[in-house]
């Protein structure tokens, strides 16, 4: 019993250490994972109603297959990851430029037209992660080094008499916050590692590589011996 606990403490502390990436095989609809297996609940919810049959009454997980999996060197970077991508994917379905849904006459197309072009999100989400990752590593320099001064500044210069301790529990928590920033790769492994083309520039500091064929369940995230990309697998 006390190892079953164990075992599930330790997996919610390792929440966000990878973010699993679905797309819809029909749709090109894309959701994002903290587990290998997409929930139910948890997945429709990552779905707006852009109109007639766009949202499913329930998951359907023949349609989905695993997309890329992204691995963080901390949770702590994952989980900001995944909140600030599904702000991005929200933004694309639901501010978009009204260009993107009129026909070549100009006019806004029809309900069911709309709903597909705006469903599909694969290469908005490809572009927004490479977009997260870049800013990330942007903050992370930033955060570094603030993390680096904050901790000389704590150590070696006197705190002023006057709101002393409110100003010392500010540094502490923000020093805390940074200890959770690691200064390492991230590493994306791709069902198809060409859809990596649809981002303009990708960080220096991410790795790309295949990742291993699953119908429908993501593969495990730790390293496996032959990950080749679909594209390079002959039938």
């Amino acid at each position: 019993m006390a190892q079953s606990m164990g075992t599930h403490a330790q997996r919610t502390a390792e929440l966000g250490r990878n973010i699993f990436v679905y797309s819809n095989i029909r749709t090109n609809q894309v959701i994002y994972s903290l587990t290998r297996t997409l929930k139910n609940n948890a997945a429709l919810r990552q779905l707006p109603f852009l109109g007639k049959k766009t949202v499913p009454a329930a998951l359907r997980k023949d349609l989905w297959q695993p997309f890329a999996t992204i691995s963080f060197p901390s949770p702590f970077q994952g989980l900001k990851a995944l909140h600030k991508l599904r702000e991005y994917r929200k933004l694309h379905e639901l501010s978009y430029p009204l260009e993107l849904i009129r026909g070549k006459d100009g006019r806004l197309l029809g309900k069911k037209a709309r709903g597909k072009i705006l469903m599909n999100q694969k290469a908005n989400s490809v572009a927004d992660i490479a977009a997260v990752l870049k800013g990330q590593e942007e903050e992370l320099e930033k955060a570094l080094k603030e993390k680096e001064s904050l901790g000389v500044a704590g150590a070696k210069q006197p705190m002023p008499k006057r709101g002393i301790l409110k100003k010392a529990q500010k540094l502490e928590a923000k020093i805390a916050e940074l200890q959770n920033v690691e200064a390492e790769h991230v590493k994306i492994k791709w069902a198809n590692i060409l859809d990596a083309e649809f981002a303009e520039d990708w960080p220096d500091s991410v790795i790309h590589d295949g990742l291993a064929i699953s119908r429908h369940t993501a593969p495990h995230p730790e390293p496996v011996e032959i990950a080749k990309p679909r594209a390079e697998v002959v039938l």
